[in-house]
């Protein structure tokens, strides 16, 4: 048990040194070459997306506000993160967001990349310049975040608004675009909260929101609880110094810390039934040396992840060297043990951490 506590103390300081020190920046967009675009709206488009969001209907009004961006002449490209706010009116501009086929209040980013976040501005007023201003503030991974959680499984480690009316009487809707530049620190796990005012010197935002951006990941850990169909035994001495026979249960139960990596990237924060097949490795929580390495295919029951795996455990089990036999009395401090490494097929469950 001792060597296991040594690798889980290991680990602990490992998992520590992934930990980074919180960074937080301000980032400010820059505007795209063409911008603000301009659209001559004489379908109302515009009108109708604030009747389709004041109703509710949030799908149908960003719908409409993605056929202005598109018709102003801005391409909008499946892999980008737009930030969109819509400016209806001073008390009603909702903030959203284009990503694929991503609902419009969906606030979650898959990892940024140094250019692919945009800032998206709608308004009936040219003169309107919107303030918009970043606060990003770097975090852990879910997985950095939870290790010493599970770490400490094992050993103790201390550680909405009133909408008024919308001006139809300009027919032209303007499409201002700009670009962030993310430094480092943010792009794979950070939370970016977005602060939309008319003017710099307004008292109220005309849209704020916060977005996470969360890598999706390639690891995960966890407890997995296994089976095996081999029969066999332990050779030990007895208190009274004898070697001796010790028979192990039948379907031996046993019980491993081990770690996943997963072959195609899984959002952790929302996982999907059948979401991933990984490789898993790691070793018995017993008073010996037993690692396992296996193949799992996990999937989700909303409360709880699990999986399913198959494997192979190496256990290091005693021989008796050559002149010793069972039932032999030994004399004190004599060692009649040889190390013998033993291949036991397990299969059995997982529980995923996170």
């Amino acid at each position: 048990m001792r060597q296991v506590c040594y690798l889980l103390y290991g680990l602990m300081l490992w998992g520590t040194t992934l930990l980074p020190a919180q960074e937080r920046e301000v980032l400010i967009p820059s505007p795209i070459s063409g911008s603000p675009f301009q659209f001559q709206d004489q379908q109302d488009r515009y009108g109708q997306a604030y009747r389709w969001f004041l109703e509710g209907d949030i799908d149908r009004g960003s719908d409409m506000l993605r056929e202005i961006v598109s018709e102003a002449g801005y391409q909008l490209l499946p892999e980008n993160y737009y930030v969109v706010v819509a400016h209806f009116t001073d008390a009603f501009a909702p903030i959203g967001m284009f990503h694929g086929d991503q609902r419009f209040l969906n606030t979650r980013l898959y990892g940024l990349e140094p250019d692919n976040l945009f800032f998206i501005y709608l308004s009936r007023s040219e003169t309107t310049q919107a303030y918009v201003s970043v606060l990003a503030t770097s975090k852990p991974s879910p997985s950095e975040e939870n290790l010493l959680a599970f770490l400490s499984l094992f050993i103790p480690i201390i550680p909405p608004v009133q909408a008024q009316g919308i001006d139809t009487s300009q027919v032209i809707t303007w499409v201002d675009v700009r670009q962030f530049e993310v430094p480092p620190a943010f792009r794979k796990n950070s939370d970016l909260a977005f602060l939309v005012k008319k003017r710099l010197d307004d008292e109220n935002p005309l849209a704020a929101a916060v977005f996470d951006n969360t890598s999706r990941e390639r690891w995960s850990y966890g407890i997995a609880t296994a089976i095996t169909s081999v029969n066999d035994v332990d050779i030990t001495i007895s208190n009274d110094g004898r070697i001796i026979v010790k028979p192990k249960p039948n379907l031996d139960l046993a019980t491993f810390a081990v770690i996943d990596y997963h072959f195609k990237a899984i959002d952790t924060k929302a996982p999907t039934f059948g979401n991933s097949l990984h490789l898993m490795g790691g070793i018995r929580l017993a008073n010996f040396i037993e690692p396992i390495v296996g193949l799992g295919a996990s999937f989700s029951l909303d409360f709880i992840d699990l999986a399913i795996f198959a494997g192979y455990s190496l256990e290091f089990a005693n021989e008796l060297k050559e002149g010793f036999h069972i039932g032999q009395q030994l004399d004190e401090g004599e060692n009649p043990f040889k190390l013998n490494l033993r291949g036991k097929p397990r299969f059995g469950l997982q529980i995923k951490f996170p």
